[in-house]
């Protein structure tokens, strides 16, 4: 399998909202809809898409959420694996509550589900040996750490979409090649949005990108940084915004791409999946459609690059 994925599988419920309601007050709802959930599984969906091989280890219950979640993944063609365990009666599948506002920003409630946390002895040999990239959130960090350790041993690269900070990242990094660290993350670990290169170099992997929104993306190595600025487009909908440019970055590191074409790739599919409501759809442009606007890695890119 190119592409495995280890995390947490929520199911979303996406609430569209007028305006958030202020405390002990009601507010209409203007629309709602189900959708798979999850940083690991939206980038995996995300390089689906565009046609990579992709497979998840995590777990889900057998109830009505964990069916819906089967059903996502076979329809994206992305092999679901569970471990050794299949669902147990007393598993629940994670569920979250996303509210949305007409600014396209949101605020989400969420429960990781119930059932045992994959182990060292949960991960098949056969899934991650042969892979070439590994893409984790940091969750499961017992499973995470042998899957990467077989990984890399087998030649591929490690990647870790850091939401947070979560136990077990010291573990962890050492293991990674490429950090995605968002803002949420610098203010949980440094306690600072804005922190220095050498800050973020220091933590061990090689390669460092920074998403910030509105602000745009960066790549940052030891001898340079690539700056790209966010594509202009009217948001309706910013949730999943950041698992889609992950998934659109291990899609790339998948192909070959180097770290220009891969970051300038990743800042537009994210860039236009926010002009959706929602992933069930997977708004995102085809290579096609990138190719056409002379966006693709192979093409020219109106995106302004500083070093």
């Amino acid at each position: 399998m190119a592409i495995v994925g280890i995390g947490t599988v929520v199911v979303d419920h996406v609430v569209e909202l007028p305006q958030y309601p202020q405390s002990d007050t009601k507010v209409e709802i203007l629309s709602d809809w189900q959708q798979l959930g999850g940083p690991v599984p939206v980038a995996l969906s995300t390089a689906a898409h565009f046609g990579a091989g992709c497979a998840f280890l995590g777990r889900c219950g057998d109830d009505g959420n964990g069916k819906f979640v089967r059903r996502v993944f076979s329809e994206r063609g992305i092999e679901f694996v569970t471990g050794p365990a299949d669902a147990q009666d007393d598993w629940a599948t994670g569920f979250a509550q996303v509210w949305v506002e007409p600014t396209g920003e949101r605020t989400i409630a969420y429960s990781r589900g119930r059932f045992p946390v994959l182990t060292a002895d949960d991960v098949p040999p056969r899934l991650v040996e042969t892979a070439a990239v590994l893409h984790l959130d940091g969750w499961s960090v017992e499973g995470a750490i042998a899957a990467a350790q077989r990984v890399k041993a087998g030649g591929g690269k490690v990647v870790l979409d850091a939401g947070s900070v979560k136990p077990g990242l010291p573990r962890l990094l050492p293991l990674v090649d490429v950090l995605i660290a968002s803002e949420l993350f610098r203010r949980s670990y440094f306690g600072a949005g804005r922190v220095t290169e050498r800050q973020l170099l220091a933590l061990g992997p090689a390669d460092v990108l920074t998403t910030d929104g509105a602000q745009g993306a960066a790549w940052i190595r030891r001898d340079g940084r690539e700056h790209v600025d966010a594509i202009a487009v009217d948001a309706v909908d910013t949730n999943g915004a950041g698992d889609v440019f992950a998934g659109a970055v291990v899609f790339g590191l998948d192909a070959g791409w180097d770290s220009s074409a891969i970051l300038r790739f990743a800042n537009e599919v994210a860039g236009y999946s926010c002009g959706f409501r929602g992933n069930s759809a997977l708004p995102v442009p085809s290579l096609a459609r990138l190719a056409g606007d002379g966006r693709t890695p192979g093409g020219s890119s109106s995106a302004d690059h500083s070093r």
